[in-house]
């Protein structure tokens, strides 16, 4: 079996490192990328313009999509040798979700730009192939970028809406679920990768200020015009996604449950208390 990773972001950077770790798993990772990665010779997507034999192996595409609605693999790559694959998973985002509460059994309904395009790329992976697994994920956060970051770096302002909680998962957590997923046989369909703890920010960031003895954060609110567009879309929704096929079908436990455990660890850490 061979897998093939497609983009050369946060994702499958680590993605790739987990898997080295595995003698029995046999990996290439598609980009334009020439860094030096592992020692690691990259493909092109050119290698895949001929008709190839794919049924042993597994697409991973952490590629998103383009701002002319484009997805570039299923542009680049002809579609018989798409659907030859054994198995595609393509990982997407919780911006596909509406408001409220939702889960994997919920019929998304995305209001944003950008949960539109996502949603509309989902389903033409979908199409090509019945083993397609798609993961929908949280913001992707780590041991060197998360909201800690740049308050630590200076920059206090806490941006605020009430009642909105963010749906994170760690990127080790993210790639641990992927591995997973390669790993069962009989997966398909949509799994969300959130942790499906829901504290607001501001709250979180307080707390934690006042027990290590940190500047007061500033509350900031969301649509105040020193905000940009982006970030404005992304606090427009406010939803809890919860997760309940990881544990429920895939059996994965979450390394990274709670994120005020996880950056009460690493300022303990960083201030060597």
């Amino acid at each position: 079996m061979t897998i093939f990773i497609f983009g050369f972001g946060q994702v499958s950077k680590e993605l790739a490192k987990k898997l080295s770790n595995d003698k029995k798993i046999n990996f290439k990772i598609v980009s334009r990328n020439t860094e030096n990665f592992l020692d690691y010779e990259f493909l092109k997507i050119d290698f895949f313009k001929n008709k190839l034999n794919l049924s042993d192996s597994i697409l991973i595409s952490t590629v998103p999509p383009n701002e002319k609605d484009e997805d570039f693999i299923l542009k680049n790559i002809p579609e018989s040798n798409l659907k030859s694959f054994s198995r595609i998973i393509y990982i997407s985002s919780t911006s596909v979700y509406q408001s409220g509460d939702v889960n994997e059994l919920t019929i998304p309904k995305p209001v944003t730009k950008l949960g539109i395009r996502r949603l509309s790329i989902e389903k033409q992976w979908q199409k090509l192939n019945t083993k397609t697994v798609i993961i929908r994920s949280g913001g992707i956060y780590s041991n060197s970028s998360n909201i800690l970051t740049k308050f630590l770096e200076g920059d206090h302002k806490i941006i605020f809406k009430k009642n909105h909680f963010t749906n994170r998962i760690h990127i080790e957590d993210l790639v641990g679920i992927i591995f997973s997923i390669i790993k069962a046989k009989n997966i398909d369909g949509i799994i969300n990768a959130t942790d499906s703890f829901f504290i607001d920010n501001f709250d979180l960031i307080d707390k934690l200020s006042k027990k290590f003895s940190l500047p007061k954060p500033t509350k900031i609110s969301y649509d105040d015009k020193s905000i940009n567009k982006n970030i404005k879309s992304f606090y427009q929704v406010s939803k809890k996604v919860y997760s309940n096929r990881l544990s429920n079908d895939l059996g994965y436990s979450l390394i990274y449950p709670k994120i005020d455990e996880f950056l009460n660890s690493l300022l303990k850490k960083e201030l060597k208390l």
